[in-house]
C-alpha cells in the first residue's frame, strides 16, 4: 500500500516560501546586473580613473608621475579659474530666478487655455530644448551681430543706435544668459505645468467657498503643493547654469576680457593649449565637487515632502 503524506498544507506553504523568496531575489539581482555593469564601466571606473589622474602630471605623451595636490593648488591659484567661477555664479543668479518666475507665470497661463491651444503652445515652447547649445549659440550670434543683426536692426528701425551686445562688458553677460533662458524655458514651464495639474481642483473650490482670494490660494495651496517641483527645478537650473559651455563658446568665447568665461570653457581652452591634462582633470573634479556640494546643501535645507492628500 502507498504511504499517505500527512504533511499539512500550511507546512508546505512555509517550506515553499523561503525557496520562492530566494528565487525572486536571484531574479532581481540578475535583472539588475547589466545595469550595475554598465554603470561601473561607463561611470564609476572613468570617475575613479579621473580622480587618480588629477593627482598626476598625466599626458598622452609620457608615463604619468604622481604629483599629489600639485594640480589642485595650481587650479585654485589660477586667477582665470577663480574669475570664471565668479562669472558662472553671476550667471546662475541671473538665469535661475528669471527663468523660474517666468516659467511659473507662463505655466499658470497655459493651465487656463483650451486643450487645442495649450497643446500647440506646449509643443512650440519645447522645441528649443531639442536644439543643441551650439545651434542656439549660432542663432543668437546672428541676432546679436553688430552689422545686420536682428536686434540692432530693430533698434535702428526705431531710430536708436545699435549696440555691441557681445563685445560690451555692460551687455555681454546678459547676451549669454538670454539664450540659456530661452533654450530651457519650455522644459521648466512644462515641469511647472505638470505640478499645477497634479493639484486637485477640490482644494481651490473649497478655498473659494471660504472666501480666499487668488493670491491666498496661490500662497497656501499652489506653492506648498509645488514644493518638490520647485526643488527639482532649482537643482537642475543651478547645475545647468554652472555647466554652461556651448552657448558661451559660440557667442562670446569667454570675452570680452574674460567677463563671460565659464569654468568649463576655461578648462576646455586649457585642454586645447596644455600638453598635460592634470590641470584640466583637477579643475573638472573641483567643479563636480562644487555641483555636488550645492545639491547636498539644498536638499539638506529644503526637505522634499509628499504633497498633502
Amino acid at each position: 500500500m502507498t504511504k499517505l503524506d500527512n504533511t499539512k498544507p500550511n507546512e508546505l506553504m512555509t517550506n515553499k516560501a523561503p525557496s520562492r523568496a530566494r528565487q525572486d531575489t536571484k531574479a532581481a539581482y540578475a535583472m539588475l546586473l547589466p545595469t550595475f555593469l554598465l554603470l561601473s564601466l561607463f561611470a564609476v571606473l572613468p570617475l575613479g580613473m579621473s580622480v587618480y589622474k588629477s593627482f598626476t602630471d598625466f599626458s598622452f605623451y609620457k608615463t604619468p608621475e604622481f604629483t599629489g595636490f600639485h594640480n589642485y593648488r595650481i587650479v585654485l591659484a589660477d586667477p582665470f579659474f577663480r574669475k570664471s567661477v565668479l562669472v558662472v555664479f553671476k550667471l546662475v543668479f541671473l538665469i535661475v530666478p528669471l527663468q523660474f518666475a517666468a516659467a511659473f507665470l507662463f505655466a499658470n497661463l497655459i493651465k487656463g487655455m483650451s486643450k487645442k491651444v495649450s497643446a500647440f503652445v506646449k509643443t512650440t515652447i519645447y522645441i528649443p530644448l531639442v536644439i543643441s547649445g551650439i545651434v542656439v549659440g549660432a542663432i543668437f550670434s546672428f541676432i546679436y551681430d553688430y552689422q545686420g543683426g536682428i536686434l540692432n536692426s530693430l533698434l535702428q528701425f526705431f531710430g536708436l543706435e545699435g549696440q555691441a551686445w557681445t563685445a560690451d562688458p555692460a551687455f555681454a553677460l546678459y547676451s549669454v544668459a538670454a539664450p540659456a533662458i530661452w533654450q530651457s524655458f519650455g522644459y521648466v514651464t512644462l515641469m511647472m505645468l505638470a505640478g499645477l495639474l497634479d493639484i486637485p481642483n477640490d482644494y481651490y473650490e473649497a478655498a473659494k467657498m471660504d472666501g480666499a482670494s487668488a493670491f491666498r490660494r496661490m500662497l497656501h495651496i499652489t506653492i506648498p503643493n509645488m514644493k518638490n517641483i520647485f526643488i527639482f527645478i532649482l537643482i537642475s537650473g543651478v547645475t545647468g547654469s554652472l555647466s554652461l559651455f556651448e552657448i558661451v563658446l559660440m557667442i562670446t568665447n569667454g570675452g570680452p576680457g574674460g567677463d563671460t568665461l565659464t569654468p568649463f570653457l576655461h578648462l576646455f581652452n586649457h585642454f586645447n593649449n596644455d600638453p598635460t591634462m592634470g590641470y584640466t582633470v583637477a579643475g573638472a573634479i573641483l567643479m563636480a565637487l562644487i555641483l555636488g556640494a550645492f545639491s547636498a546643501v539644498v536638499f539638506r535645507l529644503v526637505q522634499s515632502d509628499k504633497a498633502i492628500d
